[in-house]
């Protein structure tokens, strides 16, 4: 066993190698030791235990977890991506991963395909591979917003899942929200516009993401502009708990009428008739948003992580 300040010494050079992202070099410059002291520092630090690696295969699932929530929810089809990845950026990786490969297996050239926004999505798009559907048409299921980040741009993300499946893909070249009743309408009865509402009707399948209503952190954050106090305090009055493309519903799966108003985009009950609703989302905080979309019926299948799911059974055996 080594002596206490050798193992001080362990510790320190793999913080800075493995936390810090100093190379071997530098970390030897730092402690005043040769290169190769450094190699064999790291070495002894694993071999001691003091560093742990652990591998997580982003395309591994996790089958026995999602027959289980398959059967207690209903869904047609769960996909759980395992272990507990408290990196949030990794966990979007991983479940984009996973979407991208099922979505590959299950669309058709012949599909009407309908694109939601989000950070999963985002990452969904990013990793599609060139699978050619030649005849399949991808369709935004939503208006778009200036002020916002790029995964919430659904235009562009349409735009990626169509190319990536040799398809082609329609434009809906108005804002996701327009609080003036006149200039909505007017908006409502271009013929662009017409057209892809008539497609919202002819769906075949539609990806989407599951939002959450924290708006102290992640949607006052992204949506700062478009939900003021007057809107929050009216949410969470209805009892929103989530929202799928800017629809909000309850812990019921109810929608709410008076959410946020001046939407352009699918309603929740036109998502509920599309034949194959995807929704991606992971994270323990999102449990009660993505059961309440379940109880409203409006996806048939889920791409999740394991602390959602986990999350998402133990309400459901609450009751």
């Amino acid at each position: 066993m080594p002596a206490r300040e050798e193992l001080r010494q362990f510790v320190l050079a793999a913080r800075l190698y493995y936390d810090e992202d100093k190379n071997q070099a530098e970390i030897a410059r730092h402690l005043g030791v040769s290169r190769p002291k450094v190699s064999r520092m790291l070495q002894q630090a694993r071999e001691e235990g003091i560093v742990q690696i652990t591998i997580l295969d982003p395309f591994a699932t996790d089958a026995e977890l999602a027959t289980t929530l398959c059967e207690a929810t209903g869904l047609r089809r769960v996909v759980v991506v395992p272990g507990d990845v408290t990196n949030i950026e990794l966990m979007r990786a991983r479940l984009g991963l996973a979407a991208a490969r099922f979505l590959e297996e299950t669309l058709r050239p012949s599909n009407i395909l309908g694109v939601g926004w989000g950070r999963s999505l985002h990452a969904v798009a990013s990793t599609l591979a060139a699978r050619p559907r030649r005849g399949l048409v991808a369709v935004p299921l939503l208006g778009g917003l200036g002020q916002i980040e790029p995964s919430f741009q659904v235009q562009e993300l349409t735009r990626r899942m169509a190319e990536s499946f040799g398809g082609s893909w329609r434009q809906l070249y108005v804002p996701a929200i327009v609080e003036d009743d006149a200039a909505r309408a007017k908006l409502l009865a271009s013929a662009d516009t017409h057209e892809v509402m008539l497609d919202w009707g002819r769906l075949t399948t539609a990806v989407v993401g599951i939002g959450d209503v924290d708006f102290d952190s992640e949607i006052g954050t992204l949506f700062a502009n478009y939900l003021d106090a007057e809107t929050q305090q009216r949410l969470r009055s209805a009892g929103a708990v989530g929202d799928i493309c800017m629809r909000f519903f309850d812990r019921h799966g109810q929608p709410i009428a008076d959410g946020l108003r001046g939407v352009i985009g699918i309603d929740l009950e036109q998502l509920r008739a599309t034949p194959n609703v995807i929704a991606v989302a992971g994270g323990a905080n999102k449990a009660e948003a993505i059961l309440g979309a379940l109880r409203g019926e409006f996806i048939d299948a889920l791409v999740t992580d394991e602390a959602a799911a986990r999350a998402v059974l133990k309400r459901v055996r609450e009751g």
